[in-house]
């Protein structure tokens, strides 16, 4: 099997309608059989508009990459520099998102993007990238653990629609 080949590159505020048409079709294709439609639409309302990703792509503490095969967008991260709210020494920047189309999954791309960003986050000047994890989220907590993630602590709830998650943070040094 030929391996899969991606061009990662960084997107800017002029990309706002195309990342919020990933961000919106990864999560529905992420969460539908965990949440009701209902829920996944209210939160993808709320969270995955075009104003909202101009603003994230406008601001200078994210970095947003799309992975892309053959010219279309397959995946994306989004990163932000601030700090954890458990308390890390030095620098820390927040994996935000790390999405991949349902048909990349089991291909590689989640490992490539997981490792641009965290090259991403240590040329910035990062010592630790953090991340919110729901608990429920199973797939991307195994994840993250195979990328050398380790719990912290308890996050913030998570609403998804009507649906209150907990989460953990999870961490690991660059």
């Amino acid at each position: 099997m030929a391996m899969a080949s991606w061009i990662l590159r960084q997107i800017g505020p002029e990309a706002a309608n195309e990342l919020a048409r990933l961000w919106a079709e990864t999560f529905r294709q992420a969460y539908a059989s965990v949440h009701s439609h209902a829920n996944v639409e209210a939160y993808c309302a709320v969270n995955y508009s075009a104003e909202r990703a101009r603003l994230a792509l406008s601001d200078p503490k994210q970095v947003c990459k799309f992975a892309y095969r053959d010219g279309e967008p397959t995946g994306l991260y989004v990163l932000k520099r601030h700090d954890c709210p458990i308390a890390l020494q030095g620098e820390s920047m927040e994996l935000k998102q790390l999405y991949v189309l349902a048909s990349e999954y089991g291909t590689g791309l989640g490992r490539v993007l997981m490792e641009d960003a965290i090259d991403s986050a240590r040329v910035s000047g990062a010592r630790h990238l953090w991340l919110a994890v729901a608990d429920t989220n199973r797939r991307a907590q195994a994840f993250y653990l195979k990328h050398d993630l380790a719990p912290l602590g308890s996050g913030p709830i998570l609403d998804v629609g009507t649906d209150r998650l907990s989460s953990t943070i999870l961490a690991r040094p660059i």
